[in-house]
């Protein structure tokens, strides 16, 4: 059976489980009314949309005003903080590169979650060695919300090119089992069932969720992934 998912298991508490569900209780309307759209704008659909996402991405950089031209990367980092800059800072530092990297590996241990959590998403798409790595601790950060970027950006392969020297499958399979936050297990079973090497290890966990699991997506990510494992030969 899959495993219990009690707060202990990822080192959240009562307190921060409802705090989660004012998701954005740090924002005034006009940010919350914002914030979410442009998070998806910077999710990207495996497979489908490989290469769209990164045009999508280009496109959003060109049509923006310049924002602190002269801020150093820890500075627009910092900028994470700011409701209102979130996206204008994640633009900024996009455009200049894997250059920004080590000032990102430093937010992923910044004490503000949403600092963590944008850095953990600007890490999907430039992600190396050393910065995969940084990324594993946050699978069990308090927050959800950055757990679930740290599941994407740790094992998406649409935005990043080369070998992941992280074995990710077993990390996933953990939150699987262990998270209590169904959107981080949700994103968890949809990485895995779309990997691009089927995996040995993944398809009893597929099947177990269809056994035991009443999630509609999670239901469907599972399915999707026991059929992409049956095209390759494994059943």
């Amino acid at each position: 059976m899959l495993g219990p998912r009690a707060p202990e298991a990822t080192g959240r508490g009562q307190g921060e489980e409802m705090s989660e569900k004012r998701t954005s209780e740090d924002r005034t309307p006009e940010q919350r009314s914002g914030e979410e759209p442009s998070l998806e704008s910077l999710s990207c659909d495996a497979p489908a949309n490989e290469g769209a996402h990164a045009a999508t991405i280009h496109r959003m950089i060109e049509e923006a005003p310049p924002f602190l031209p002269e801020a150093t990367p820890e500075e627009l980092v910092a900028e994470f903080a700011n409701g209102a800059n979130r996206m204008a800072a994640f633009l900024a530092l996009y455009a200049r590169g894997d250059e920004v990297l080590p000032a990102v590996r430093d937010g992923l241990r910044q004490a503000n979650w949403q600092v963590r959590r944008w850095c953990a998403l600007f890490a999907d798409n430039f992600a190396d060695a050393e910065t995969l790595r940084a990324l594993v601790p946050l699978l069990r950060d308090p927050k959800s919300q950055v757990r679930v970027w740290a599941v994407h950006s740790l094992s998406c392969e649409t935005c990043k090119d080369g070998p992941n020297p992280i074995d990710a499958i077993p990390l996933l399979i953990e939150r699987i089992e262990m998270d209590e936050s169904i959107k981080v297990r949700r994103q968890a079973v949809a990485m895995l069932a779309h990997h691009r090497s089927p995996d040995a290890r993944v398809l009893p966990i597929f099947k177990q969720i269809v056994a035991e699991e009443g999630d509609r997506k999670l239901l469907l990510h599972a399915e999707q992934g026991i059929k992409r494992y049956a095209e390759h030969g494994l059943r």
